[in-house]
Parts: structure tokens; sequence; C-alpha cells
């Protein structure tokens, strides 16, 4: 039996929640714990709003204001749809524990001792990370395995921040594509060792929204994909290099723009190529 423990950004993750949802129905694995990271800190505020600015404010009305609305207009096969394809019921990751009495923790940060002693008494094999910050080397040491975490783009080329873009920006829609990398989690930025990628098509009316949206459903499968190969012994981490790689940054407007440009002249030639 495989123990895991599930790190969460915030209680109403719907990526949160599928993983639990679905781990909850796969046999050899055991969900021993949740840990979610409280919203209300404001010495993580100030450090994140001075990093990110207004596209903090944007995601933070997205996530607590908007929640699983934001997805209601779409066409796109984003996580509410993935949802509805896995009949989720799961509202809350609290609510979630309660009903399969779970131990449920609340922490200001992920890396708060309180973590640390869950899992020093849980002793997982695994945990699983959807989200919520950094984790320091103490508690990436504790689970057995290790702390697997999905990444938006295909590693290692393409370690940090807004990688989605900067694959557009640099010209690599072709040679490498738009994708989310599942990897243990080491004391650097992406850059621990590699276990599934996945690429995925740009579609006709696609732009960085549309493609972000697809792929956090892959982050999910990949998630679980990793899980039951870890589980089954089929699946070998492999080590990265650094120097293939570099980690990226928050991209400046102008530079986005840029790349939205490369996106658009992208998808023309491929629909030109479709349309021959």
């Amino acid at each position: 039996m495989l123990k895991i423990v599930l790190f969460a950004p915030i209680d109403n993750s719907l990526y949160a929640r599928l993983v639990a949802g679905e781990l909850s129905k796969t046999e050899g694995v055991s969900l021993e714990a949740i840990v979610v990271r409280s919203h209300w800190n404001l010495k993580r505020f100030r450090s994140e709003f001075g990093r990110d600015g207004a596209r903090l404010l944007r995601k933070i009305y997205q996530k607590y204001v908007l929640g699983d609305a934001r997805f209601r207009n779409s066409d796109n096969r984003n996580l509410s749809r993935f949802a509805q394809e896995k009949s989720l019921d799961i509202q809350s990751l609290k609510a979630f524990a309660q009903t399969k009495d779970i131990p449920y923790c609340l922490v200001k940060d992920l890396n708060d001792p309180a973590s640390e002693d869950l899992l020093r008494k849980v002793q997982p094999d695994l945990v699983a990370f959807t989200g919520g910050g950094l984790i320091r080397a103490n508690i990436l040491a504790l689970p057995k395995l290790g702390v697997l975490n999905c990444h938006t783009g295909i590693l290692p080329p393409y370690r940090g921040m807004d990688v989605v873009e900067w694959t557009s920006a640099e010209n690599a829609i072709d040679t490498i594509g738009f994708g989310a990398t599942l990897h243990f989690m080491d004391k650097g930025v992406d850059s621990g060792p590699i276990i599934l990628k996945r690429t995925i098509s740009t579609e006709p009316k696609d732009d960085f929204h549309t493609i972000r949206e697809r792929l956090e459903v892959v982050m999910v499968e990949l998630m679980l994909e990793g899980i039951r190969g870890l589980r089954d012994s089929t699946l070998q981490p492999q080590p990265q290099k650094i120097e293939d790689g570099r980690q990226y940054y928050v991209m400046h407007a102008r530079v986005k723009r840029f790349a939205e440009q490369q996106l658009a002249e992208q998808i023309k030639r491929e629909n030109n190529h479709g349309s021959e």
C-alpha cells in the first residue's frame, strides 16, 4: 500500500480536489492526510505581491471570488469539464477529509512545523503537491520516495515561471512544445528527477489561457499516472542535468505581446497547412 499525503494551496483547489477524489478510488493507494495552506497570510501576500503585482490580484480574484465559476463559459477541456467526466462531488478538501475520516491540517505555510510533525507521524511514501509555494529541504526529506510536483512546462529546458509564454517567445513550439512534466521536487526550482512528461497540440482558437486550461487537466492526469506507476514500480525517476535547461522568470508585458504574436502566427501556419 502506497501511503500518500496531499499538499494543497487552498481548501477549494479544483486541481487538489480532483487528485484527492481519484486517489480515494485508486487501489493500492492510501490517502493518509491532507495539508492545506491558509490564504490569510499577510507576510506571504506582501512577498508575492512584490514579485507578481497585479498578476497576484487577478489570481486571487479567479481562485477565491470566481472559484469553479471561472470555467463555466469555456468550450475548452478544462478542470471543470474534467471534474464532470469524473463525477466529482467534493466541494472542499475539509469536507472530503471529514467524510473519509482523513486527518486535515490547515497551516500558515506548507513548511510549517505542523506539516513536519504530521509527516513524521504518518511516514508517507509520497507527498502529492498540488501547489502552495516552495517546499524546504526538511519537508522534502521526510516522504520515503519524495514530493511529487507537476510543472506546467517541459523539463529540463523550461524551468520556472511563465514557461508557456517563453516557449512561444523563443519559437520552441515545434521543437519542444507546450506541455507538463511530473517530477520529484528538490532544493532547486523544477530541477528534480523527471517521472513523466506530455505535450499537447495547439488548436485553432488557442491563446495562452486556453493552453493553460488544457495543461491543468494534463497535470491531474500525470499526477495520477505517476502515482500508479510508482505504486507498481513501473516508472523510474530520470535525473536532470542542470546544464540542459534554464530557469525563467516573470515575463515582461512587452515580451508577452511578442509571444502572443508568435503563437498566433504558429496557429495560422498550422491552419493553413491543414487546409491544403
